[in-house]
């Protein structure tokens, strides 16, 4: 199931991020991000915690459009491969304002999120030198979403 994070699931959500990278954001850097009025925070569980989504949701009113930004997509060691990641993504793109352009940073050498991402129709637009660290490139990749979208 998937719903709106509240605080009770910070620790819980900082243990997967432990898990997860080298350089975790703090439980500071989680509670302000839960309190941000252009961040949406969702997560994915089944009795436990299982995967998060962190997005900003900005509407443009010059261009009539909405822009959102992946800040934060994990999924637990354990469950991954398991289509989590694909309906927490899945969940944002149908339930954000079109039309919408949405944009992430994935590590060059993290070749199954760039899968997902590919699947769901982002393109690679542009490299990022040392991003997440020296010699830890990133891409760019964006999702333009101009309709109602169809689930894959």
């Amino acid at each position: 199931m998937i719903r709106k994070a509240v605080e009770e699931d910070l620790m819980e959500i900082l243990e997967i991020e432990k898990e997860l990278y080298d350089s975790p954001w703090s439980y500071e850097s989680f509670l302000h991000e839960l309190n941000n009025d252009v961040t949406k925070f969702f997560i994915y569980e089944e009795d436990i915690i299982k995967g998060y989504l962190i997005y900003w949701e900005i509407y443009n009113d010059s261009k009539m459009l909405n822009e959102l930004e992946v800040v934060n997509i994990a999924v637990k060691k354990d469950c991954q491969s398991k289509g989590i990641g694909r309906r927490l993504l899945n969940y944002m793109i149908e339930n954000s304002l079109k039309p919408f352009v949405c944009f992430l940073d994935v590590r060059i050498d993290n070749l199954p999120a760039i899968h997902l991402y590919k699947s769901l129709g982002f393109e690679v637009i542009g490299k990022r030198k040392n991003f997440y660290g020296l010699n830890k490139d990133a891409y760019t990749m964006r999702l333009n979403c101009e309709v109602e979208y169809d689930k894959v």
